[in-house]
């Protein structure tokens, strides 16, 4: 089934970015990933329909919990936004991508050899 995209209806998503390039900001003491201007729906369901699904031990779901993808050497993190049709992407914070079950680092390490970005996404992952 392929996934559809859907904004974010949080209003800390919605405010403080417009840039071409994806970046974070702090928002009421949390970390948010601001995605690039650059980015239109067609290719957030691209990138979501195309991206690493994942469900962690005991995920009770057919659809998975969280999506990953690599796009111009960041790492995104796509959550549930109509569970079981439609998520949210944003970029991933080195700092939790980090703590990610090894397997899945794997699989995102094995996806990124095939772009151009492996060195950005292996600092990511690694904290260095």
């Amino acid at each position: 089934m392929p996934w559809k995209y859907e904004e974010s209806g949080d209003r800390k998503h919605k405010r403080g970015w417009n840039e071409p390039t994806p970046g974070f900001v702090e928002v009421d003491g949390e970390i948010v990933g601001k995605c690039p201007t650059t980015i239109t729906t067609g290719k957030a369901e691209e990138l979501l329909n195309s991206g690493i699904p994942y469900r962690p031990p005991r995920w009770p779901h057919a659809y998975p919990e969280r999506i990953y993808n690599i796009h111009e050497g960041q790492l995104y993190r796509a959550t549930p936004t109509d569970p079981g049709v439609s998520y949210h992407g944003f970029p991933e914070h080195p700092a939790r991508a980090q703590k990610l079950p090894r397997e899945l680092k794997k699989q995102i390490l094995a996806s990124a050899a095939a772009t151009d970005y492996q060195a950005e996404i292996e600092r990511c992952l690694s904290g260095k």
